[in-house]
């Protein structure tokens, strides 16, 4: 199956600084994929590449086409949703839907309106009385109303509490995602949408530092919590992260041999947000020693 995006051997510069560097990235259609960096990693410049939004070096293809030559076409079957993304404070839930309608040929009015009457939102409000949770539920409305072939969401639930946060996920997987869309995830809240991942993509100093399928990583990482005793054991086995816990010392290991590490205690895979730690960490050991 041809994916759904093609990305090879990415480079930018802002100035003399280089923020993606040989970067490969590929979806396929049913995937939801979380792109995990820190600010100024550079997951901002990938999603703006792939949407065409800025010009870089290298080869991409997305829903089969160029994004910087084809860019009115690829909006027909993108969906983007971001943190700084702004509606007109004036219009209306009703005026938006019909403004959508006669712009989009995809757009679905009856989709529209059945997920806003799910919500609080009146369809006479204007934005400027709406929450940010009611704003960002408006521009899901729209998303499910298109049904696009790719979405892609930058930051989506910030400033939004735990429920919304939730919520808003719950809605994407009830009302929108099936095996024939494609869902590329941004976000610091790792342990939000570690459930609902197919894949993980970290990324660092404009580098891919993982990019993996959610199922395999048991089979790859482990973590194990053991007594300061331990500790000459554990190094020898060379983990590639170490940190302190209330009661002992916690250990992760990319790559592991499981008789190893059982006859320690008991070991689990780590999280994703652990596992995003460890590998930066090492990371920074590697550049300093240098």
């Amino acid at each position: 199956m041809k994916p759904v995006i093609q990305a090879t051997n990415l480079n930018k510069f802002y100035a003399k600084q280089q923020v993606l560097s040989g970067v490969n990235f590929t979806a396929q259609s049913g995937e939801i994929i979380g792109v995990v960096g820190t600010n100024g990693a550079g997951k901002s410049t990938l999603l703006k590449s792939l949407l065409g939004l800025t010009r870089v070096e290298g080869d991409i293809e997305v829903c089969g086409l160029n994004p910087r030559e084809a860019h009115d076409k690829l909006m027909e079957k993108v969906s983007f949703i971001a943190d700084t993304a702004t509606l007109p404070k004036w219009i209306t839930a009703a005026q938006l839907f019909e403004y959508t309608a006669a712009t989009h040929p995809n757009f679905n009015l009856e989709l529209a309106e059945a997920f806003l009457a799910k919500t609080k939102i009146k369809a006479n409000q204007k934005v400027k009385t709406m929450s940010k949770g009611m704003v960002t539920q408006l521009h899901l409305a729209l998303v499910i109303a298109i049904d696009s072939e790719l979405l892609v969401l930058d930051e989506p639930t910030i400033g939004l509490d735990v429920i919304r946060r939730k919520s808003f996920y719950n809605s994407l997987l009830e009302d929108y995602f099936d095996d024939n869309n494609t869902i590329i995830i941004t976000t610091h809240q790792i342990e939000e949408v570690e459930n609902i991942l197919t894949r993980a993509v970290f990324i660092d100093d404009g580098k891919i530092v993982l990019d993996m399928n959610i199922e395999d990583i048991p089979q790859r990482f482990a973590q194990i919590k053991v007594q300061p005793a331990c500790q000459p054991q554990l190094e020898a086995l060379k983990p590639i992260y170490q940190t302190k816990a209330i009661d002992g010392l916690v250990y992760f290991f990319d790559g592991f041999n499981p008789e190893q590490l059982t006859e320690f205690g008991e070991y689990k895979t780590p999280s994703l947000s652990d596992i995003f730690v460890a590998l930066l960490e090492k990371q920074a050991v590697e550049v300093n020693h240098v």
